[in-house]
């Protein structure tokens, strides 16, 4: 069916929805899981919270490391999948197990290293006494991290999502448990206040990632894949690094883009840090959903170039596009409406409140370009396409955003809100040059060649 027929895309949104939702309910788990530790420890003050907030800054940089660096794990599942290649599947997805675990050994190492080295970077003393023993902790949840979002990949790439819903389900009840009984020290258990997080996280990232690698390797449905064999394809595993190290160096870009201008808050205060990290939080509620579209329609459009389809391919992306833009508008009306609202559960500080209260405000207008640019960035990950976007990062987040960050943080003197403001030109011309390039790469007149 020609893609330029509406009837072609309006088709391809309910296969795409069938992968999102269950995407989405996963994401809500990451989600709700950061939000259930910034609650509890919000509960402690300003001072953790902003612990938190610091340490948060030197996770998220490497996790848009780990993540990227496994960018090309998910797609060529897919596309094995697509193209009826069952023992593909299995190859991909222990490839991509080896190097999960090597990454996240990697990168763990790396934020332990960081930890001597908070106090020298211009943060609140008070605040760099809280936070090297959470980072720690955080940092070596990751290898269990990684090891959960390959093995969540294979079966979302097999259309089989919703087991790893139930899995991320399980990890976010035995977090908040264990933040109960280790944040403030209930039923004998000791009070370890921010680190008491940091320990309930590290052993929910474990558990669940042993739990979903037995059903992987057990599960109904799974087994004939045959993920765990002692041998792995050497080539195979470089070829995914090859191919995931650009996405790495997109997901940096934009993660140490953002880690900076967290950083350049610390300089403002405290309150500033921890509505920060306030504001985060709430905002991610809204992100989940771009970023599930970006993930589904990332797989579609994968299977579809499996199975030699690039004008399903080109549906499944527009379709993303369309529900994407369609559900962030929503979410921007209940921001801008609720911000201050919503600020006020995180945090029992007033002046965190209010500021934060601002700043989600102004969030609630980044979700249209946020949708636009992460679900066409998705779809051309789909496509394997990474090195022209890696550019186009490069120049949106450092040579645009920062400079613009700095200028109305400082010079301008709006702080905390100066740092919201200064991103969002430059994310919405972006997000439209990641569209127009998926477009131009599955056209008509490409597919009559």
């Amino acid at each position: 069916m020609d893609t330029r027929q509406p009837g072609g895309v309006f088709r391809a949104v309910p296969p795409l929805l069938m992968l999102a939702v269950p995407m989405l309910a996963g994401q809500a788990g990451q989600v709700l899981m950061q939000m259930t530790d910034t609650v509890m420890v919000g509960r402690l003050g300003a001072i953790p919270l902003a612990g938190a907030a610091l340490a948060g800054n030197f996770l998220m940089f490497a996790l848009y490391f780990a993540y990227g660096s496994l960018g090309a794990v998910a797609p060529r599942i897919a596309h094995a999948f697509g193209s009826g290649n069952d023992s593909g599947v299995g190859a991909a997805s222990r490839a991509g197990m080896v190097l999960a675990f090597g990454i996240g050994i990697f990168v763990a190492g790396g934020l332990t290293l960081v930890v001597p080295f908070l106090g020298h970077l211009g943060q609140p003393v008070e605040v760099v006494g809280v936070t090297g023993g959470y980072l720690f902790l955080l940092a070596w949840s990751l290898p269990a991290a990684l090891a959960s979002l390959v093995f969540g990949q294979t079966a979302e790439a097999v259309n089989r999502p919703w087991p790893v819903v139930s899995f991320m389900a399980g990890a976010l009840v035995l977090n908040g448990i264990l933040n109960y009984l280790l944040i403030f020290g209930h039923f004998g258990f000791p009070a370890l206040g921010l680190a008491g997080s940091g320990w309930a996280t590290l052993a929910a990232r474990w558990v669940q990632a042993a739990a979903m690698g037995v059903w992987v390797w057990r599960g109904a449905g799974m087994r004939k894949f045959v993920v765990f064999r002692r041998r792995t394809d050497r080539p195979l595993l470089r070829s995914l690094l090859r191919d995931g190290l650009p996405v790495a160096g997109q997901d940096v870009l934009e993660g140490g883009s953002f880690a900076l201008g967290s950083l350049m808050i610390g300089w403002v205060g405290v309150t500033a840090l921890a509505a920060n990290q306030v504001t985060i939080s709430i905002a991610s509620l809204a992100w989940m959903f771009p970023i599930s579209l970006s993930m589904a329609a990332g797989v579609r459009v994968a299977q579809a170039m499996g199975a030699g389809d690039l004008a399903a391919a080109r549906r499944s992306g527009i379709a993303g596009v369309v529900v994407g833009a369609g559900l962030m508008s929503v979410c921007a009306v209940i921001y801008v409406v609720f911000g201050k609202t919503f600020a006020g559960m995180f945090t029992s500080d007033r002046e965190v409140a209010a500021l934060a209260g601002t700043l989600v405000t102004i969030a609630g207008v980044y979700q249209i370009s946020d949708a636009i640019q992460s679900v066409s960035l998705g779809s051309l990950r789909g496509l394997l396409d990474n090195r022209v976007p890696l550019v186009a990062n490069a120049v949106c987040y450092w040579v645009l955003c920062l400079p613009t960050v700095y200028f109305l943080t400082f010079p301008m003197g709006l702080g905390a809100v100066g740092m919201w403001l200064g991103y969002l030109p430059w994310m919405a011309l972006t997000g439209v040059f990641f569209l127009w390039r998926f477009l131009r790469k599955t056209s008509p007149v490409r597919q009559s060649h």
